[in-house]
């Protein structure tokens, strides 16, 4: 019923937006991507995100992804249902708030930013199906950086759940010599998978992501391979302290938790990856140890880590964590996992990667 509404609603709006649509094809890996927008700021951010994906032979399906702006949230011609139910409220690394919340009959995710000035303003998505709208307040008050990396991309990445894709917070990259070799890096902040997967890009490998990337099974063999979201990565000074070929980072702007942002190319020409099938499993820390350790996993410890870093107990409901926990078993059961503890202030963590990817090349 609302996906109905939903369509509705955009076809209205966009003949009554304070500035004229603009509309353009993309593609999400095998998925079109139809945009609209009526300002050219998030046309210029939708280009940078989505325009990394070559067109495929055969479309997988389709989705709509509209982003209106307005002078006031007040103008938002969609809200926040009566009878919706409050699913977690998280706090942002920029420290703004984001509510989730679902419709009564779970069909549909909303996505409500408390405004926090001068990082963003009020903002709401709605996703129902295959369409997402998003709509900003005031987007030239917004950083760019959020709303490519808190807002954007966290609308498009449940926007592609109907198609399979599954948003995890890890790193990917790919064995130098052999593409179809990837690894799989998972880690809350601070873990050290920043630090690894760029330094193993550095060093030869290829780079989906440094923070987030999708998951999606082939309905063909059941593999499950890792897909990028985006190709921009963010740096602290700690890991440019590390890896000399990221010095030129240090001209680049810092935000207010040191991280300056680049694209992967950026990092290493050619580095750049967008998908890759898992064959290792990867769970980093850092230690203060002088020496780092690698301890091989069991299947059952494998999927433990998995489980307990990949499934917020928060804003899912049973049918998204049954389907979740398939994927992460049968990922578990798929590549080998190993507890990687770092020695900080070294610099061999992407020798050890390398090591593991020989050991288990299939």
């Amino acid at each position: 019923m609302l996906n109905n509404t939903l369509l509705n609603v955009l076809y209205t709006t966009t003949y009554d937006l304070p500035e004229p649509a603009q509309c353009k094809d993309y593609f999400f890996h095998d998925v079109r991507v139809t945009c609209q927008t009526n300002h050219p700021t998030i046309l210029t951010i939708l280009d940078h995100m989505l325009g990394i994906f070559p067109e495929p032979e055969k479309p997988r399906g389709e989705a709509t992804y509209s982003v209106f702006c307005y002078d006031s949230a007040s103008q938002f011609p969609v809200r926040l249902p009566h009878d919706r139910v409050r699913i977690e409220t998280v706090r942002l690394l920029t420290n703004t708030k984001l509510k989730y919340y679902k419709s009564h009959d779970y069909t549909t995710e909303y996505q409500s930013y408390t405004p926090l000035p001068p990082i963003n303003e009020a903002a709401l998505s709605v996703i129902n199906s295959h369409i997402a709208l998003t709509q900003l307040e005031m987007p030239e008050h917004y950083q760019t950086m959020f709303l490519r990396r808190y807002l954007l991309l966290i609308a498009l990445g449940q926007l592609m759940r109907q198609y399979g894709f599954e948003p995890c917070h890890a790193a990917a990259i790919t064995a130098p010599w052999d593409a179809e070799q990837g690894a799989l890096i998972i880690g809350e902040s601070g873990s050290g998978k920043t630090t690894l997967s760029l330094g193993c890009a550095s060093t030869g490998c290829g780079l989906l992501g440094d923070d987030l990337v999708m998951l999606r099974e082939n309905t063909e063999d059941e593999t499950i391979s890792a897909y990028t979201i985006t190709h921009e990565v963010s740096v602290r000074s700690s890991t440019l302290e590390l890896w000399e070929s990221l010095s030129f980072l240090r001209d680049f702007p810092a935000d207010l938790r040191d991280k300056r942002y680049c694209t992967i190319e950026q990092i290493r020409p050619g580095a750049a990856h967008i998908r890759a099938p898992i064959r290792l499993l990867l769970f980093p820390s850092l230690t203060t140890e002088k020496e780092s350790s690698v301890t091989p996993l069991s299947k059952a410890g494998t999927l433990q880590e998995l489980v307990d870093r990949c499934m917020s107990k928060g804003n899912m409901y049973p049918q998204t964590q049954e389907r979740l926990f398939l994927l992460l078993s049968t990922l578990a059961q798929q590549a080998p996992g190993y507890r990687l503890t770092i020695a900080r202030g070294t610099n061999e963590g992407p020798e050890i990667v390398c090591s593991l990817l020989r050991g288990n090349a299939r």
